[in-house]
């Protein structure tokens, strides 16, 4: 009955600590991937805007040497470099976001998809925990009733011989 008893709470403790684990990996897979997302995104801006400033010079110096087509070719190339800056901002999410998702867990591939998975395991990990009190409270109960069993059975015969 103790091997029996020790086998299920070791098998509670085993769950619960892979619930913890998985709850872990988790949260860890959504910071990774919000701080890798942010900085992919700030390195797109960057970059594009270094692109904008340089057609932005060459349209400068060939607006002064009066030389039209360049500089207008120029300023068109600018703006379209504008226009994917905005697409990276508002597209953030799914062209940086979710490609490390999906590249750090091989099964989830957006935001939503990993807050309901990383809620499930936190769920697990909660009923683990409550299985683990209640065997805890249990055998605590037990030993108590034990323990008082014989001590009232110690008094018990020690009322018996200080009688006799």
């Amino acid at each position: 009955m103790e091997n029996e008893f020790f086998n299920q709470v070791k098998s509670e403790v085993t769950d619960y600590g892979k619930s913890l684990g998985e709850v872990g990996k988790l949260r860890v897979i959504g910071i990774i991937s919000r701080v890798l997302g942010l900085f992919l995104l700030i390195l797109s801006v960057v970059l594009c805007a270094l692109a904008l400033f340089t057609f932005g010079a060459v349209a400068l110096i060939d607006v002064l040497s009066n030389y039209m087509p360049v500089w207008g070719a120029s300023l068109i190339i600018g703006a379209s470099y504008i226009v994917l800056m905005v697409i990276a901002i508002a597209c953030r999410k799914p062209l940086f976001i979710h490609p490390f998702i999906k590249l750090l867990s091989k099964q989830i591939t957006t935001e939503e998809e990993l807050a309901l998975k990383t809620l499930e395991a936190e769920h697990k990990v909660e009923i683990h925990q409550v299985r683990l009190q209640c065997q805890v409270e249990n055998a605590t109960r037990e030993l108590e009733f034990y323990a008082s069993l014989l001590s009232r059975a110690w008094e018990a015969i020690k009322g018996l011989l200080r009688k006799s």
